[in-house]
């Protein structure tokens, strides 16, 4: 049933409607594969989601499951010619209005004027915007956010602007999907006997995929099999991404190293690792795999880089050691191939952390900040 419009509607209600405008129609990794696990546990008693999205992309299965009601929108609406702006806002007002939206919360930065924002403005919509990388450079319209929330206290320090309030708070993952794993080791020519050490993510040098394959090159333990998971890309558009040739140069002539390339399923490739390697660089905001990592009970071997200390204690879900320490990235991966018990002792621990941190607690503090902005505003739509 479609909503009226205006403040009245908007008190009147019981679910009150929150519309997300999302960069991404994709099913994983990053700032949509977070966004989409919030609403797999977000209290739908209280809130009713509405999801942009900008295309018909692999997630509109899930959406529909959930039955998260959405709208294959388009891209946000930045300015292309007054004419063209002004019918992207009013389609963005009247939408807005249909629909009951009370607050508007755009899931990323990549955008500069849109539309759908000076809309919210314009309706005295509340607007959050959700930083998943550290942002430097700050668009016009940022300015138009009552809250940012920064998915680890590293991203909010680092991020601009410092005039608007920020809050913490990190990212969660849903445990089934990493629960009905189906034993896919023997399609990927590996033993039980292996140990096999993976690497899971942007194919980058930021990501630390050299640290990797020079860690696999020095760890001569025979059972040990190494992993790389992620797609290569075209270092002139994504700066530091490795393409497929140049991963393969590293690689060398070493069969211990398998590239898997991009795969939908990557909890299959966790439930056939036994630890996994996350070696950044240069102030990862969060670092997704490492909560994904511990809800599939893998111990995992990091950098201490930017918000993955917030995640990683060393000693208890995996090690941490400081960027660029290659000596160390080995140790304490060579530790955890010759300790069976070990890699098994971290990986519970490491489930239990995100079972008590990361799953709905999040969750339950993103809706708490959603009751404060709409309590402060009214929910007024008009």
């Amino acid at each position: 049933m479609t909503a009226p419009s205006g403040g009245q509607a908007a008190r009147g209600h019981r679910k009150r409607v929150v519309c997300y405008l999302t960069e991404s129609a994709g099913n994983w990794g990053g700032a949509s594969r977070v966004l989409f696990s919030n609403l797999r546990v977000m209290d739908r008693t209280r809130y009713e989601p509405l999801v942009l999205l900008p295309n018909a992309g692999p997630v509109v299965p899930l959406l529909d499951e959930l039955a998260v009601p959405y709208i294959v929108w388009g891209k946000a609406q930045e300015p292309n010619g007054m004419a063209r702006y002004t019918r992207a806002i009013a389609r963005s007002i009247l939408t807005f209005r249909r629909r009951g939206v009370e607050l508007l919360h755009v899931n990323g930065t990549n955008y500069w004027r849109p539309a759908e924002v000076l809309a919210a403005r314009l309706l005295r919509i509340p607007i959050i915007t959700h930083y998943h990388v550290v942002v430097d450079r700050v668009a016009p319209f940022i300015r138009y956010s009552k809250l940012i929330v920064a998915v680890s206290a590293f991203t909010a320090r680092a991020s601009e602007p410092k005039s608007i309030p920020k809050a913490v708070i990190h990212n969660c993952v849903a445990l089934e999907r990493f629960d009905r794993t189906p034993d896919i080791r023997s399609d990927l020519g590996l033993s039980p006997a292996d140990v096999v050490v993976s690497f899971v993510g942007q194919i980058r040098e930021i990501k630390g995929i050299d640290l990797f394959l020079r860690l696999a090159h020095a760890i001569a333990a025979p059972d040990a099999r190494f992993l790389v998971v992620g797609e290569c890309r075209n270092p002139e558009r994504f700066a530091g991404s490795y393409t497929e040739a140049r991963l393969r140069e590293e690689m060398g002539n070493d069969s211990r190293i398998r590239y898997l390339g991009y795969r939908r399923d990557v909890e299959n490739i966790y439930g056939a690792s036994d630890i996994v390697v996350v070696p950044s660089r240069g102030g990862e905001p969060f670092g997704l795999i490492n909560i994904e990592a511990g809800a599939a009970r893998k111990p995992v071997v990091a950098t201490r880089d930017g918000g993955i200390s917030e995640v990683i204690v060393d000693g208890e879900n995996g090690f941490l050691v400081d960027p660029e320490d290659l000596e160390g990235l080995v140790r304490a991966t060579e530790r955890l191939i010759d300790d069976k018990a070990l890699r098994q002792r971290m990986g519970e621990r490491g489930r239990r952390i995100v079972e008590e941190q990361f799953t709905t607690r999040p969750v339950r503090e993103l809706e708490r900040v959603y009751d404060r902005l709409l309590s402060a505003d009214g929910g007024s739509v008009d």
